[in-house]
């Protein structure tokens, strides 16, 4: 009787794990519905910023002409490239001697006359002299012009840069400096500006274009799409300590040891949104002897007059309706235990954001539709379980933040990966935000041990697109970075966002 009770429980429990686990697969189909398989197409090529050198960067996939050049100009529409050769003469001193070592001749490189013509692929002519010590060889490179008309009439114009690509997926820094006056000059229209690449063949040819993009109003134009999704199951572009930068600073000449580690990016509010950021992440100190009284802060420095940051958020709302996700994590200076600051902060928060704070009623339960619906569309997310409890009708419950607190690529990847295995088992509406960074331990940066966290994004920021764009891209939620230009994860999240499929419940 007992062994038929104990294998009427084993089967009860197998049952239930069967139950459990059917359950689990259920809620996993759920929440990431959709074409779960990255295909990369020839027009994938993004043109991004080094944020220690401020240099641009292409980054192509599937690039398969093998005779092929990536151009990079600044002007758009070229009808067409043309070849410029360049002509090298190389002088090399040969030893008279046969039997003379490789150390006993030296070579002399001079630029000759560049001219435009020739044929494709001639092959170099070695030329030797009366003296049988030197000989002389013509060497080409092949670079590329186009015609343009402006101020000084018909002319040819240079390509800023020129690579033939040897691998189908690749990447490489250029030495063109990012010119950042663009951005004084772009608004809500604007979705190419500044630089445009091309693919073209071996007769320059052009097979596709590419730009430098701003999508200021993504989530609108995908709107018919967007609307019936939850924030949890979509791919949400964000930065990390999003008000940590100062306008107009050069970092080659006003870096110190403060600012290496305190700036996390280059742009304001606004040009990050025109940019198709939509998480901002936001840290605030409070100072009872300055006037304003908070401020936004990147652990205890504190950078910027928080009514600023927010009036940036606020307008830029109203301007394009576009949902925004404003999490208020962290509050590292001032606060301590008193709540009552904590009631000034709501209170500042309401006053500067009312006209566009998302009734916090619809909580993250709800779609999209709705929040657009009643017309207001930022998302105040607050980390405090007083201010939770206390203003539910005003602020939401903040994202979880997923913090690898790692030095390296490796560790980076590693705790990722790990976390999207565990993110597909949660049942949960709230969304949780990667912070797809590095963090540098306190004893690193008084040392400087990592050189900035210019450096430190550099080393990751590409591979956070690589990621994003493949094994984690279908089953992302918010992913917040470092120095967002470095990346193309806007790109990565509209990729996505447009594969899936919302839940039907």
């Amino acid at each position: 009787m007992n062994a038929e009770n104990s294998a009427a429980r084993l089967i009860a429990a197998g049952v239930m794990w069967l139950q459990l686990l059917t359950i689990i697969q259920l809620g996993q189909a759920q929440r990431f519905i959709g074409d779960r398989v990255y295909e990369p197409k020839i027009s994938d090529l993004y043109i991004t910023v080094n944020a220690r050198h401020q240099t641009l960067e292409l980054t192509w996939r599937n690039f398969d002409d093998p005779d092929g050049y990536i151009l990079l100009t600044e002007d758009f529409p070229i009808k067409a490239f043309q070849q410029k050769f360049y002509y090298y003469t190389v002088r090399e001193e040969l030893s008279s001697s046969t039997e003379a070592s490789d150390s006993e001749s030296s070579t002399d490189v001079s630029l000759g006359e560049e001219g435009s013509g020739g044929e494709e692929g001639t092959e170099p002519t070695v030329t030797t002299t009366e003296d049988p010590v030197i000989a002389t060889t013509q060497m080409v490179e092949i670079y590329w012009e186009y015609d343009v008309r402006d101020e000084y009439g018909e002319r040819k114009k240079e390509v800023l840069f020129a690579i033939k690509p040897i691998f189908k997926n690749g990447w490489t820094m250029t030495d063109i400096i990012f010119n950042r006056e663009l951005m004084e000059r772009v608004d809500i229209t604007t979705t190419c500006y500044g630089y445009y690449a091309y693919f073209i063949n071996a007769n320059g040819t052009i097979q596709s274009e590419h730009c430098m993009k701003l999508y200021p109003t993504w989530m609108n134009d995908l709107r018919t799409h967007l609307g019936q999704f939850r924030m949890r199951e979509l791919f949400i572009p964000g930065t990390h300590d999003s008000a940590s930068f100062k306008k107009n600073f050069n970092h080659q000449h006003q870096e110190n040891i403060v600012t290496k580690y305190t700036l996390t990016q280059d742009d304001d509010i606004r040009q990050q949104l025109l940019q198709g950021i939509r998480y901002i992440d936001l840290r605030v100190g409070y100072y009872r002897s300055t006037n304003p009284l908070f401020w936004a802060n990147h652990g205890i420095s504190r950078l910027h007059p928080l009514k600023n940051i927010l009036q940036q958020v606020r307008d830029y709302a109203l301007e394009t309706n576009e949902i925004i996700i404003l999490d208020v994590q962290e509050f590292p200076v001032g606060f301590g235990k008193d709540y009552a600051i904590h009631d000034k902060l709501v209170r500042l928060l309401n006053e500067t954001l009312f006209e566009v704070m998302a009734d916090a009623a619809i909580t993250w339960s709800e779609r999209l539709e709705d929040v657009w619906a009643q017309n207001k569309t930022v998302i105040l997310c607050y980390d405090h379980e007083y201010v939770i409890r206390s203003y539910s009708h005003l602020v939401w419950r903040s994202t979880e933040q997923k913090w690898g607190d790692v030095q390296s690529m490796e560790g980076l990847k590693n705790y990722l990966f790990r976390i999207h295995q565990r993110h597909m088992f949660s049942f949960s509406n709230r969304p949780v935000t990667d912070m797809a960074e590095l963090t540098p331990d306190p004893w690193g940066v008084i040392t400087d041990r990592y050189g900035g966290l210019r450096k430190m994004a550099d080393s990751v920021n590409r591979f956070v697109s690589k990621w994003y764009f493949e094994e984690l891209g279908p089953s992302a939620n918010i992913v917040a970075v470092d120095f967002v230009r470095g990346t193309s994860i806007i790109d990565a999240a509209i990729y996505w966002n447009l594969k899936r499929m919302p839940s039907d419940h």
